[in-house]
């Protein structure tokens, strides 16, 4: 509620209540002195009084917040033409030389300052130095209540006496007038003011969408800064009674002046204090702004949608409170009444041009569509339009969502990065329709598939060709060469080891890995109804490399025979429960033959241009380019065996495996 004595505050920093009080008590100052309402038309007179006014309309009116060369130049030429009109006036020419003096220095020194000041060169320029220098100059002495209050003063001193009481009535009106801060008082009429309008922004302009709005700032309303909350009313609203509230998404300068672009993010709620309308307003009470924060969700806003997006990948521009977005992250937005969940996969630095000699740069972000969460499959579907422009976005908050349970051969591989949502994928169909693990060393390929293949025990049989030893000693298993037959090989519950001494892929090394390979499709095909097999080719460009490699490792021709052979379990195993487990480094040295039949492909870290003109066909170019940037344990999973078959980053990390690293590291 608005007192009496805040009103009366807000009514004395009323500029126009200022002025007409100002005419008011020198009309009844007038009056008392010398009987007439009116001044008299004398000369002397008539210098001092229109000093004196000019001097407030001056404070009030022409410059409220600042003073600049051009305004000097304005006020500085039409004194010097008067006083030209009327030198033979003036009983002390000595005075007249003196401000005519003045006001042509001033009006020279302001065209100087204008004109060698150059904004394609830095402040440090001598040119851009010696305008700042005039500028601060003529501004002070050229501001309409300094230039004015001198031929107050002067005709006042020289055709009054001092020691009149009209004069000294006179002075101290004078001194109150100079003592006015343009600063404090207002423009409008009102004779009071809302409660709002102590913290009045600006005022709308211009709408860029349904919820950007352009607004111009006050010129005394500097402190405005981004994420600001803010309330307003719109004039195409159809009641008074509600309230839009927001934050400041960008200020910029536009033709020197500031504005800024506020999005509505909060749903229209009823207002409880009156407001004007199109005029923005800052909430400053602590207790409304957490309010509003937290029903904005303003922590977790990241920017909004902008031009050149699609159905299957939005750009955005990027404002965050905390700069913690980061590639893979998941992102979500709401349109049409559906949540739809994208995930970030580059951002690139843009500049936008706002007028000739205004610039302002902001990230551009652009996000994968993941789609709409459906709980009860245990993945995303894609939605079949795009988010228009300006929508909000955030980051994903997936703490809501209560994942269903699942179960073998179901398993989770890992999470959306920073999220509770799960990468599932079915290990029967990633064995039976081939499964590839691609990155270079140390991403996180080995232990993620030694994981797999732990999980895969429980109803598949595992036969690992090992060129190392590793897998002997991180699984309790046995070598294939131990066993009469192969017969008694398959049975063995324990994993089967194919042993080579040779890591390079010679005739020999082929010739070995091909014949125990032929033995193990040929007894699958023979006993239709056996366990499952699952046949783990580590380094694979040592047993199935590309044609292209063959020659610099024995007998081309004889090579390549064996290669086609030993691919023909990846073109025909599916059909006798045969599956594939492909690890390698980098797909250029890789059989495509066989890398092609791999129906579930997951991509650690990688660099090899060849591998990800492979790759662009199942992740598609967006994820490719993001594959040399893939932290460790990340990865791009997609294909048949994946619940949500749509390509997407997914953080593989485990505690026990990060531990162990730190371990070993420190």
């Amino acid at each position: 509620m608005i007192t009496k004595t805040s009103q009366f505050k807000e009514l004395s920093k009323n500029r126009f209540i200022i002025f007409f009080g100002f005419v008011a008590v020198f009309v009844l100052s007038n009056y008392i002195f010398t009987g007439s309402l009116l001044p008299s038309t004398e000369t002397k007179d008539l210098w001092f009084y229109s000093g004196l006014f000019m001097a407030i309309f001056s404070i009030l009116f022409i410059e409220p917040y600042y003073t600049s060369p051009k305004n000097v130049i304005t006020n500085a030429i039409p004194l010097l033409l008067v006083f030209l009109a009327i030198k033979n006036l003036f009983e002390n020419p000595v005075f007249w030389w003196f401000a005519a003096s003045v006001l042509i220095t001033l009006i020279v020194a302001s065209v100087i300052s204008m004109s060698t000041e150059d904004k394609n060169k830095s402040p440090e320029h001598w040119k851009n130095k010696l305008s700042e220098l005039l500028k601060k100059w003529v501004v002070i002495i050229g501001q309409g209540k300094v230039l004015y209050s001198s031929v107050f003063v002067y005709f006042l001193l020289t055709y009054y006496s001092i020691q009149s009481f009209y004069t000294l009535s006179l002075f101290i009106l004078w001194f109150f007038i100079v003592s006015i801060n343009p600063k404090s008082i207002r423009s409008t009429f009102a004779i009071s003011r809302k409660e709002h309008d102590k913290n009045a922004l600006g005022e709308i302009f211009g709408v860029q969408s349904r919820k950007i709005f352009l607004v111009k700032l006050f010129e005394d309303r500097k402190d405005i800064k981004k994420f600001d909350i803010v309330e307003f009313q719109y004039s195409m609203q159809e009641s008074d009674d509600f309230l839009m509230s927001g934050i400041v998404f960008d200020t910029y300068l536009l033709n020197q002046e500031k504005w800024a672009k506020v999005l509505q993010l909060g749903r229209i709620g009823e207002s409880k204090v009156k407001s004007d309308k199109n005029i923005v307003y800052k909430v400053s009470n602590k207790e409304r702004v957490t309010e509003l924060e937290k029903e904005l969700n303003t922590d977790n806003f990241v920017g909004v949608v902008i031009e050149r997006s699609n159905i299957g990948k939005i750009k955005f521009e990027y404002s965050k409170k905390q700069d913690d977005l980061q590639e893979g992250d998941l992102i979500e937005l709401k349109t049409n009444g559906k949540r739809l969940f994208y995930q970030v996969v580059n951002g690139v630095t843009e500049k936008e041009s706002l007028e000739q000699r205004n610039e302002t740069g902001f990230i551009k972000g652009e996000a994968i569509q993941l789609g709409e969460w459906k709980n009860n499959e245990l993945s995303f579907q894609k939605y079949g339009w795009v988010p228009s422009i300006n929508t909000p976005i955030f980051k994903a908050n997936t703490t809501d969502i209560e994942v269903a349970n699942f179960e073998y051969p179901e398993y989770k591989l890992g999470v959306i990065p920073n999220t509770t949502l799960p990468s599932v994928i079915n290990l029967s169909e990633a064995v039976s329709y081939h499964m590839a693990v691609l990155g270079v060393t140390g991403s996180g390929k080995s232990f993620i598939t030694r994981e797999v293949i732990r999980q895969l025990q429980n109803d598949t049989k595992i036969i690992c060709v090992d060129f190392t030893g590793e897998w002997k000693k991180e699984f309790d298993s046995e070598s294939i060469e131990n066993f009469d037959t192969i017969d008694n090989a398959i049975a063995n519950d324990k994993i089967s080891v194919i042993e080579l001494n040779d890591v390079s892929n010679t005739t020999q090394s082929l010739e070995e890995t091909n014949k125990k390979l032929q033995e193990i499709f040929a007894y699958a095909k023979e006993n239709e109804d056996c366990k499952k097999i699952c046949l783990v080719l580590e380094e694979a460009h040592t047993i199935v490399p590309e044609t292209t490699f063959l020659g610099d490792y024995g007998d081309y021709s004889a090579n390549k025979a064996l290669v086609n052979k030993m691919s023909q379990i990846a073109l025909q195993g599916r059909k006798y429960n045969v599956g594939l487990l492909v690890l390698a480094q980098r797909t250029a040295n890789v059989s495509k033959t066989v890398l092609t039949q791999c129906n579930t492909i997951v991509c650690f870290q990688a660099f090899d241009e060849t591998g990800f003109n492979f790759l662009s066909n199942y992740i598609g170019k967006d994820l490719v380019q993001a594959m040399p940037n893939l932290s460790q344990y990340h990865a791009i999973i997609v294909g048949k065996a994946s619940k949500s078959n749509i390509p997407m980053i997914v953080d593989l990390t485990r505690e026990q495996k990060v531990e162990k690293d730190t371990e070993e590291t420190d």
